[in-house]
């Protein structure tokens, strides 16, 4: 018996994902998809709650927030066939300069990555969002 917990124990972790992301979810048709990126919370199909509409795209995707590419796990059933990137979708409202996981079909990554965008660096006078550290 003894033997069979930490076998347990080491099953049970390598199923488990820290962060995640892929999931279809659903922001709805009022929420001015078709222009713009947007990022809705509560989204109760996500673990993390929240869920990502990347403009001209589609299905949206549960998201989750990220510092690194490492930090987005995809689920088996996930749309999203490339992998993900983190990266920062919107620059106004709540989630303005937070970086989340974004499905790489859905945007272009050029090398080195996609760069923060200019409304989010801190020594802009003229930024507003609230975000900014």
């Amino acid at each position: 018996m003894t033997r069979a917990l930490p076998l347990f124990l080491f099953l049970f972790a390598l199923g488990c994902q820290e962060n995640p992301v892929g999931r279809i979810c659903f922001i709805g048709v009022d929420a001015g998809t078709e222009t713009t990126n947007v990022v809705a919370s509560p989204a109760l199909e996500c673990e993390s709650r929240t869920c990502l509409h990347i403009e001209g795209t589609g299905p949206d995707l549960c998201t989750g927030e990220c510092s690194d590419n490492g930090d987005c796990d995809a689920v088996k059933n996930s749309p999203c066939q490339m992998g993900f990137v983190c990266a920062v979708p919107v620059v106004v409202g709540p989630f303005c300069c937070k970086k989340f996981c974004m499905c790489k079909d859905y945007v272009i990554v050029p090398d080195g990555g996609i760069e923060t965008p200019a409304a989010c660096d801190p020594s802009n006078a003229a930024n507003n969002c609230v975000n900014i550290r």
